[in-house]
């Protein structure tokens, strides 16, 4: 891995064996904002239970944490990462310091793996390295799903219909889940599983990402 810069003068991670970025090349913090507070978090009220693939980076965690003090919502964050980034490379990113919160930043990623952790009054963190593929997830658990794994062609096990089927079992009525990407196959695998499918404009210019509804 290593720091590549987006456009807004940020920086994201880059791994050359994937040709692969953890964020937008084109802004990091704003993708996040867009697709996972603004289309996800914010269309929800009230203390809710998130699910996020992929903690990565440690962003989206982040903005959310700081989104929950915020808003006064009680968050419950459980996410999913069996390729941990290492923390000299999270250091170098700084987006604690992007944000105006280093402590907290850092208190997300010192949080103990696979431990249910209070990192505030209104942010409750859990980090396992357990597989979407093989995890038990209960059905009707979760408010919102941020569903943050590399791109289709890159992480294709993931972006499966089978995998939505899972997800869809463990999302709660009226339900959420956001996603960057907008691929045709995604949007149909998504409603085979039983979701209803919006196409609301992407960040930083893409014309379109996806949110899907369970009614």
């Amino acid at each position: 891995m290593e720091l590549q810069k987006t456009t807004t003068g940020e920086y994201t991670l880059y791994i050359p064996s994937m040709d692969e970025t953890y964020h937008s090349r084109n802004g990091a913090i704003s993708e996040s904002q867009h697709v996972f507070l603004q289309e996800g978090m914010d269309r929800t009220t009230g203390n809710i239970k998130i699910l996020e693939i992929g903690f990565g980076t440690g962003l989206n965690a982040l903005l959310t944490a700081q989104h929950a003090v915020e808003t006064q919502r009680k968050v419950y964050f459980h996410s999913l990462e069996p390729f941990q980034v290492p923390f000299d490379l999270i250091e170098k990113i700084g987006y604690g310091e992007l944000v105006n919160d280093p402590k907290l930043f850092a208190d997300l990623h010192n949080a103990e793996w696979e431990n249910k952790v209070k990192i505030n009054d209104y942010f409750t963190l859990i980090k396992t390295t357990q597989k979407l593929e093989y995890i038990h997830l209960q059905n009707d658990e979760y408010d919102v799903i941020y569903f943050d794994a590399f791109a289709p062609k890159k992480q294709p096990e993931l972006w499966s219909e089978d995998i939505f089927r899972k997800l869809y079992k463990t999302t709660r009525k009226n339900g959420i889940l956001t996603t960057y990407s907008a691929a045709g196959q995604l949007k149909r695998d998504l409603k085979s599983a039983g979701y209803t499918i919006e196409n609301p404009p992407g960040a930083n210019g893409k014309r379109e990402m996806t949110v899907a509804i369970k009614g």
